[in-house]
Order: structure tokens, then sequence, then C-alpha cells
């Protein structure tokens, strides 16, 4: 019995020994692709792909831009680890909470403050200050102070190091990380005046 390729009437543009082989599509053999560039577009039949702001609340929170919940949604969303977030004592006067996450890399890092940011200039009213990212040029930390909220996004080392979660619990006098002579630590030292009576959040 003969093959059924071989039985196929070769194409003119095509060697014998490429036709004998293969499947030549041609005009006649071919199917119809339905999905062209003018279809692609049609709602009804293709829905638009989703945007970079797709199920994130971009109203301004109640409590400042953000809401320390619809923060706390956004980095879970973006793929940060272990999310901590404590209550600030209303008489300190700083923040109502400070939130520590860790990254993954250096750019998940940098990927996570700047999309935060972002976000909070789609929330924001134009008569919030826009937040700088603080440590921009560090491979291992960065933070934004959104008003109500601090956020600090470390690296997996960093945050053990530092041990920023004990630190706002307890209070400084009980971290002795406190003390090492760091860059990083000089940074936190700017907030030490604040860490006395600080509780994590239940």
């Amino acid at each position: 019995m003969r093959n059924p390729r071989q039985t196929r009437k070769p194409n003119s543009l095509t060697s014998p020994a490429i036709s004998g082989k293969y499947q030549v599509i041609t005009e006649e053999n071919s199917t119809v692709i339905e999905n062209t560039v003018d279809e692609v577009y049609l709602d009804d039949k293709y829905p638009l792909l989703s945007d970079e702001f797709d199920g994130i609340n971009l109203e301004r929170g109640i409590s400042g831009v953000f809401d320390i919940e619809d923060l706390v949604d956004l980095l879970h969303r973006e793929n940060s680890k272990n999310v901590f977030v404590a209550t600030v004592p209303k008489e300190i006067h700083y923040v109502d909470y400070i939130c520590i996450v860790s990254g993954r890399s250096k750019r998940h890092i940098q990927a996570l403050a700047e999309f935060v940011k972002k976000v909070y200039k789609k929330k924001c009213y134009k008569s919030d200050g826009i937040p700088r990212i603080e440590g921009k040029n560090s491979d291992e930390w960065m933070a934004l102070d959104l008003g109500n909220i601090a956020l600090h996004i470390f690296s997996d080392k960093a945050r053990e190091v530092y041990d920023l979660e004990t630190l706002w619990s307890v209070g400084p006098e009980f971290d002795e990380k406190l003390n090492k002579n760091s860059d990083i630590v000089d940074v936190f030292e700017n907030y030490s005046s604040y860490l006395k009576d600080l509780k994590p959040l239940q």
C-alpha cells in the first residue's frame, strides 16, 4: 500500500523531496483562522487584556491614601513575602502603622517600592504629597512614608539581621543589634524615639 503523502500532487514551488515528506499548505487545503487583527479587539468576542491595576482598589483610603488592608492586599498581589504590620500608638504622632515585607531580590525590592508609589499616585488627592523612595541605591532595603503607613521592604538577609519586627514590638532597649555600626542602623536610628511603646497589630 502506498503512503498517502506520496500520492499528493507536489506544489510547483516546492521541491519533490519536501512535498513528498511533508504536507504543503496551500490556499486550497488551509484552514480558516478567524481571529484576524480586526477581530481581536471586538470586546464581545475577544476581551481586551487586563492592565496592571486590575483588581486593585484605586479609591483613596479613609485614614490615608492607603488603608492598611489595601496596602497588604497589594503587597500580597505583588508576591512580597512575610508581611508584618504593627500599630503605632496615637500619642507618638508618627504614623498609624509600620509595615515590613521581604522582597525576593534587589530587582523585586525596587519593583515593589516603585509599584506602591505608582498606585499611591493613582489613589491620592492633589493635596497629598507624593512619597519619596528611601534607600534607592541599596541592595537590601527600601522604604516609603505613605503618610499613615511607614513601609519597609527588605531582602531576607537584611530583615533577619536588623529584625525590625522585634524593634517595633518591644522597643530599642531590648535590641542589641541596634547598637551595631551600619549604614542601615544609622537610618533606623532616626526612628528610635518612636519605638518604646509600639505593640504588634492583634
